[in-house]
């Protein structure tokens, strides 16, 4: 279920992460509206690309690349339990009131 989530006027003037694509930016924002109330989203590439961008035709390897920006700048920290894939979106509980 997506939630309700904050975008703070700061996230506009942010240095680093005006080095990755517009598209990496608003994906990582969609990720917020789909992880927990402590930054934990699932990790499935497909799942996320649907949920972020259900009506929009996006090649698989094009969402894999954004979510490679945004791993390299390390906002998101992908992890693995139990088999399942996850990201950890770093600071999340400093930039969000849950």
């Amino acid at each position: 279920m997506a939630r309700t989530r904050t975008i703070k006027p700061e996230f506009w003037d942010d240095e680093k992460l005006s080095t990755i694509s517009l598209q990496a930016r608003l994906t990582f924002i969609g990720m917020w509206t789909c992880s927990d109330d402590y930054g934990v989203v699932k990790g499935h590439p497909r799942w996320l690309q649907n949920k972020i961008y259900p009506y929009d035709i996006i090649k698989p390897t094009t969402f894999d690349f954004w979510l490679e920006e945004l791993t390299k700048l390390k906002v998101i920290i992908p992890f693995n339990i139990e088999g399942e894939q996850y990201f950890y979106i770093k600071h999340f509980k400093e930039h969000q009131k849950v």
